[in-house]
Formats: C-alpha cells, sequence, structure tokens
C-alpha cells in the first residue's frame, strides 16, 4: 500500500492530507492557489533540513530483512535520496524467525534452534554489506563517515541489530558483529532474550540480565550505540546506568498521550535525556486514513519533556504494517514542512531531522 503512483492533483490532496492542520493553510480560492502552498511549504521543508544531515535511526529499508528478500533493491535507495534521508540504523531483525504478528500483538511463537538467530541475521546484513561493496551505498565505520559519504551523492548506512538475540548471551560475539560493520545493537526486541525483559511481555529477569550488562561493556568498548528499544521500564533504567555513552531509545513515542505498551512513560524520557541520550519518535497511528498530526503531537510532547536536544525521529520503515503515517520515503518527504507548520522551528528541523541522532553517533563512534 503506497502512494508512489499517484498524478498530480491526487499527489496534492494526498500530501494536505498528510499535513493535516496545514491542510487549511494549503487551502485557496483555485486549485492553482493551492498548489503554489504547497510548493512553497514543501520548499521551505527542504531548505530547512538542506545544510544538515537527516538521519532515521530505525529502519528496514528495502525489505532486506524478509525472509524471501533478495538483493537490496537500488531503488529503496534512490527514493531515499529523493526524500533527503541522508543516513539510516539499516536494522536487521535477530528474532525474526520466531516471532510473528498474531491477534495479541508479535509474539514469539517457537524457540530458536542453536545458532539459528546468528546465522538469519548475518545473512540480512550481507545485503546490505554486498550493496556497500558495490558503491551503491556507503557504510558509517568511523567517526565523520555520514557526511563523507553524503557528499558522494549516497545513502549513509549504519548496521545495526534491532534484538541482542543472536549472541545468544555471549558478549564475545559483540565484536564478530563489529567486523562486520555494525555499529549499533538494540539488545532486546519481542523476545525475552537472555539480555533482558522487554516491554511487550511480563518480566522473567527482573530488568538487565548479567549478561546484558556484559554486553554493553563490549559495545563501549567497541565503539558501539546502545539501543535500549524495547526494553522494559526496569531493563531501560539499568541499560542507562550500565552504559558510559550515551544510549538511543530508537523507535517509540509518549506513553503520556497514548497507552501503547512499546511507548514511554515522561519519566523514562527524562531519564534518557538527563545522561545525553536520544529518543526516536515514530510515526505509529492506529487507524487509517492517517495524517502527520498524532506524530507531530507526539514529537512536540517528546521535545516539551525531554528537550528538543534530545527528540529525533525513526520511520521504522516496512516494519510497522500500514500502522503508520509515513508508508514509503516519498512521503516523509512531507515531514519537514508539516514540522514547520506545525510549530517547529528551522533550528527544531535540524536538531530532531539528524542533529541530535548524529551526535550521539558521532560521540559513541569518537569513545566520548
Amino acid at each position: 500500500m503506497t502512494c508512489c503512483t499517484l498524478d498530480r492533483p491526487s499527489r496534492r490532496a494526498f500530501i494536505a492530507s498528510l499535513l493535516g492542520g496545514v491542510a487549511a493553510a494549503c487551502a485557496g480560492p483555485t486549485a492553482d492557489a493551492a498548489g503554489r502552498r504547497e510548493r512553497e511549504l514543501l520548499r521551505q521543508g527542504a531548505a530547512a533540513v538542506a545544510a544538515s544531515p537527516v538521519v532515521d535511526l530505525h529502519a528496514h529499508p528495502g525489505r532486506f530483512t524478509r525472509r524471501d528478500a533478495g538483493e537490496l533493491p537500488v531503488a529503496a535507495l534512490a527514493e531515499m535520496r529523493t526524500a533527503g534521508v541522508s543516513c539510516a540504523f539499516f536494522s536487521a531483525v535477530g528474532d525474526g524467525p520466531v516471532i510473528r504478528r498474531g491477534p495479541g500483538g508479535i509474539k514469539q511463537y517457537r524457540e530458536p534452534e542453536l545458532d539459528e538467530l546468528r546465522r538469519v541475521t548475518l545473512g540480512q546484513l550481507e545485503r546490505v554489506r554486498r550493496r556497500a561493496s558495490d558503491g551503491t551505498l556507503g557504510l558509517v565505520l568511523e567517526p565523520g563517515d555520514v557526511s563523507h559519504v553524503s557528499r558522494t551523492g549516497r545513502v549513509a548506512a549504519l548496521l545495526a541489530v534491532e534484538g541482542g538475540d543472536p549472541l545468544e548471551g555471549d558478549a564475545t560475539r559483540v565484536r564478530e558483529l563489529h567486523a562486520l560493520g555494525v555499529r549499533s545493537i538494540q539488545l532486546v526486541h519481542y523476545r525475552v532474550n537472555e539480555l533482558g525483559d522487554i516491554q511487550t511481555e511480563p518480566p522473567r529477569h527482573g530488568g538487565l540480565t548479567a549478561a546484558g550488562a556484559n554486553v554493553i561493556a563490549e559495545m563501549n568498548r567497541w565503539r558501539m550505540v546502545v539501543d535500549a528499544a524495547h526494553a522494559s521500564p526496569d531493563t531501560l533504567r539499568a541499560i542507562l546506568a550500565a552504559s558510559r555513552s550515551p544510549i538511543v531509545v530508537s523507535h517509540t513515542g509518549p506513553a503520556a498521550l497514548r497507552t501503547f505498551a512499546r511507548h514511554l512513560s515522561d519519566d523514562s524520557l527524562r531519564a534518557v535525556a538527563a545522561r545525553g541520550g536520544v529518543i526516536g519518535v515514530w510515526p505509529l497511528v492506529q487507524r487509517r486514513p492517517a495524517s502527520l498530526d498524532q506524530f507531530l503531537a507526539d514529537l512536540r510532547h517528546v521535545r516539551r519533556v525531554a528537550g528538543i536536544d534530545h527528540t529525533a525521529f525513526a520511520t521504522d520503515m516496512t516494519g510497522m504494517a500500514d500502522f503508520t503515517a509515513v508508508l514509503t520515503y516519498e512521503e516523509f518527504a512531507a515531514v519537514p514542512a508539516a514540522l514547520l507548520a506545525g510549530g517547529f522551528s528551522e533550528a527544531d528541523c535540524r536538531q530532531l531531522l539528524g542533529g541530535n541522532a548524529l551526535r550521539v553517533v558521532e560521540a559513541v563512534l569518537s569513545g566520548g
């Protein structure tokens, strides 16, 4: 379900619906007036971020994580560049073979075989690495790589693993992932693994395990970004205490606005900010058709509670079925304009669309 084939009049109506509260501003006595206003909003949004990289904190571009995936499509990368996305965390799914969506949400439905999750995860990562080998995209391995790759006109890919399940509780495997180019690990996902408890299941460990603490120590040693998305409140508190470097919670939202298991309380938002971390807000919607109104409200709340310096975004591209206001990167092109019309300054846009995420990435990769 995409909107990539809309003709020009339909595209105008679709962008107006995405902008939600801006639709009235786009309206005018003639279709031409509405079109001019639309183009002006999009121009202003593009100008607001032109001088700064746009960093998507959590995504699965080109569906490279799917079991039936072939090569990572070049078209998916071209769409990202057209939308102005400079860099994304290309997130392999560590527990993918043993989870599935059901009436009660995404759950683990069987136990993994020995080494199964490691093998499948490495296969996902290899699909992205092959695009780096042929020069289609660039990997983020060292400080400065995002800017360097962007200057070449390519997308920068920061390899990440969603769920530390391939480690099987063994912190020494962190080094293997680092050697393959992985620069971020999200400790837990939808399976209660050896590292800690998750948001969507009853606690089994009482928070972060000793193995989880060892993994964080190794990640700090190898200068990798610790991602606490999906972690239970107790696990999150322990991750913040254990990590010497600032962390990210790559894709979530404010629980104060909507009761949802994957969202964070205001206390948790403040705790991440207090340690210099960044919260990636995702464009989750619970009914369609969708506008960007809820996404903007979530961003405004996180900005108010945690501060603009700690607010970022994550599309979770192709990972949210159709429960999202941003189904494709083509649709993401409307976001900067919506932010400006929704009360964010140009400086705010530059920070939350990339500056804050890049600050944490650069600090971690440099050992700061």
